[in-house]
């Protein structure tokens, strides 16, 4: 398959124009090879993820986080971004982004996590407005069910244990949770969407500390971690570019990196959360 064959068939599935506005997704850098044989899917890239490109021979990585973000004003050593991508360069490994348009997907990023946690989805938070987005289900967030009511702590217990990390919670207006609405990754800018859905518990993360108080006793605000809920994506990512090689023909293979980029630390189980999160990985 080329890479531009393959940036066309993502964005076919994922189209950009679901993506929020000003995100940086689809190729970001470009390989001079003709054929792309070989893929890593990576939740971002860091120089542990570059350095296991090369040596498990992948020519090009899928990435959920962007690498370039801002305009770049120089490549360095010493800048992260800069150093990353003249390392891709120089061993001519093209990049390529599905981020937003990939949480927006009616099988992405919220849908992961909830499944993960056993919920049974039942629509979509906040519906995309654009045409191809409201034919086919797109939007940020969903709107989840337990299979049974759960008390807030059986609960907050759950989402510890699937997500492997400590969990930030405050309580809500009630002792049962059974209507849970989630956003992926940064998502307290839909915490009024969360109200307006009735849902028992708004699951997002980077959660303020004022936005705890604004909800006690509204809403419970849990906030498993920013990596915590979006461990899944690879995972997702490969069964999707897996999908456009079984739909081609073509002989792709999907590799998911074995790289945990995470970099929080934990006291004191920093060592067991991220032996737990590399699990995640390799399912």
């Amino acid at each position: 398959m080329t890479l531009q064959e393959l940036v066309t068939r993502i964005a076919d599935i994922l189209p950009p124009e679901t993506a929020m506005k000003g995100d940086r997704i689809g190729l970001q850098i470009e390989s001079e090879r003709t054929q792309i044989s070989t893929v890593l899917v990576t939740m971002e890239v860091t120089d542990a993820v570059a350095q296991e490109a090369q040596e498990r021979g992948a020519e090009c990585i899928v990435a959920f986080h962007p690498l370039i973000f801002a305009p770049l004003t120089a490549l360095t050593a010493q800048e992260r971004v800069g150093r990353l991508c003249s390392r891709l360069i120089k061993r001519d490994i093209a990049l390529v982004v599905a981020h937003t348009n990939f949480d927006a997907f009616p099988e992405g990023t919220s849908t992961l996590f909830a499944r993960h946690l056993g919920l049974e989805v039942e629509g979509v938070l906040v519906p995309d407005t654009t045409t191809r987005g409201k034919e086919r289900g797109f939007g940020m967030g969903i709107v989840a069910q337990t299979a049974e009511p759960m008390s807030v702590d059986a609960f907050v217990a759950h989402v510890h244990h699937c997500s492997h990390a400590p969990v930030r919670h405050n309580y809500g207006k009630s002792d049962i949770v059974r209507r849970v609405a989630i956003v992926g990754g940064s998502g307290a800018s839909f915490i009024d969407h969360a109200m307006a859905a009735d849902a028992d518990v708004f699951i997002t993360a980077d959660v303020k500390y004022h936005d705890f108080h604004r909800t006690e006793g509204v809403m419970m605000l849990l906030d498993p971690g920013h990596y915590e809920m979006e461990q899944f994506v690879p995972l997702g990512l490969a069964s999707l570019l897996q999908s456009i090689a079984a739909a081609t023909g073509e002989q792709l293979t999907i590799l998911r990196s074995h790289v945990v980029p995470n970099p929080v630390r934990y006291y004191p189980n920093t060592e067991k959360y991220l032996h737990d999160q590399l699990d995640v990985l390799k399912r």
